[in-house]
């Protein structure tokens, strides 16, 4: 009898399980099976929340929904973009050390992207912005704080004018370079001051051609030309004082200006770049943003520069220009990146030219303001 009982409830069993129509057995522990398009519907819509999120400058909750994307769908097509525009939120929360460790990921994992020119440039301006401090709010001479992150952040911009020079960002970048130099330059000239007060004028000398050398056109390269001359003649060294001389007056007729304090960016202001103008006051020049002054001096590369538009010599004459000008001397106050000059006198009045013809103001090339902040990548379509 339990062995036909066994029998028929075996062939019941058998049957069930050869019935097409019946649904497999469910498992709780299976992750939901849901379609490509299901999921990709969900991976836009979670973008499209984390991008109101980033267009509200809600940086906090942007970032959690960006990573909660990437973790859920880190291979639909709005991982990568979600990745980017993380990389600014970090920057625009302040949150430097991890948008840098960011950008090295994405540049790494993606770099013929075609937004790894605006990664490199957030980069830079990651180690631009981490010189700020305590100094900078209480107004204070930044160029006496170690130079480490503007020495990165100089690094950051050259390899973008490098890698990227059609880039919309290679203008600024050159601005900042222009203006970090300027601020490098005036740091290390604390070290030569101090030098000369001590009386170690061999020191100071050499300091000084350091100087030149890694910093041509900075105001305080001038200052150390004429540190140079002044240190060779205490040691009575009257050939090498001679020449110091010969080179200061062929680059500089007029003294070289104190180098001023750099001007901090400020996140939450964004003055157009129609309102700075240069004014001439004696000697000198000064620029003015806003109203309020920000440099005064008497640097004639710059002057030069912003007045090169406004002559107007005939074409046979432009020769006869080119060798008046000291400033043009080749190998010295000069930069050049893949053999075109983009720190210089003649950089300068070449950018002044292009930006007089484009009807900007002809001192967008001093590099003493650089742009506030830059704007978020375009969004995912």
């Amino acid at each position: 009898m339990k062995l036909k009982i066994t029998l028929v409830a075996a062939l019941l069993v058998a049957g069930c399980s050869s019935d097409p129509n019946r649904l497999p057995p469910t498992n709780p522990f299976k992750p939901e099976q849901r379609s490509a398009r299901e999921m990709r519907l969900e991976a836009g819509q979670l973008y499209k929340a984390a991008r109101e999120s980033l267009d509200t400058s809600d940086y906090s909750t942007a970032i959690e929904r960006y990573d909660r994307l990437m973790q859920r769908f880190p291979f639909s097509e709005y991982a990568t973009q979600s990745q980017l525009e993380k990389i600014y939120a970090q920057y625009r929360n302040y949150d430097h050390d991890s948008a840098l460790a960011g950008a090295e990921r994405f540049l790494r994992e993606h770099p013929r992207h075609g937004g790894a020119a605006y990664v490199q440039y957030i980069k830079g301006l990651a180690n631009f912005d981490r010189e700020e401090g305590l100094s900078d709010m209480l107004g204070l001479d930044a160029t006496q704080k170690d130079m480490g992150y503007s020495r990165r952040s100089f690094d950051d911009f050259g390899l973008l004018v490098q890698k990227y020079p059609g880039s919309p960002y290679a203008a600024d970048a050159r601005q900042r370079m222009i203006f970090l130099r300027n601020r490098i330059a005036e740091s290390e000239m604390h070290a030569v001051r101090f030098y000369m007060k001590r009386g170690a004028y061999i020191a100071a000398a050499k300091r000084s051609e350091q100087i030149i050398a890694q910093y041509p056109g900075a105001p305080a390269a001038m200052e150390a030309l004429q540190t140079m001359e002044q240190s060779y003649r205490a040691l009575d060294l009257t050939p090498q004082a001679d020449e110091a001389a010969a080179l200061l007056a062929a680059n500089r007729e007029r003294p070289a200006p104190v180098a001023p304090l750099p001007v901090k960016v400020q996140p939450a202001t964004v003055v157009p770049t129609t309102e700075v103008e240069p004014e001439k006051k004696g000697n000198g020049w000064s620029i003015e943003l806003g109203g309020k002054p920000l440099y005064r001096g008497g640097d004639s590369d710059a002057a030069a520069a912003a007045e090169a538009p406004a002559k107007s010599a005939p074409a046979d004459a432009a020769p006869a220009a080119a060798t008046q000008a000291p400033a043009q001397k080749k190998g010295f106050f000069t930069v050049e990146l893949e053999g075109e000059e983009v720190i210089g006198p003649e950089a300068d009045a070449r950018r002044a030219k292009k930006a007089a013809e484009a009807g900007a103001p002809a001192d967008a090339q001093a590099g003493t303001s650089p742009a506030p902040q830059p704007p978020p990548p375009p969004a995912q379509p």
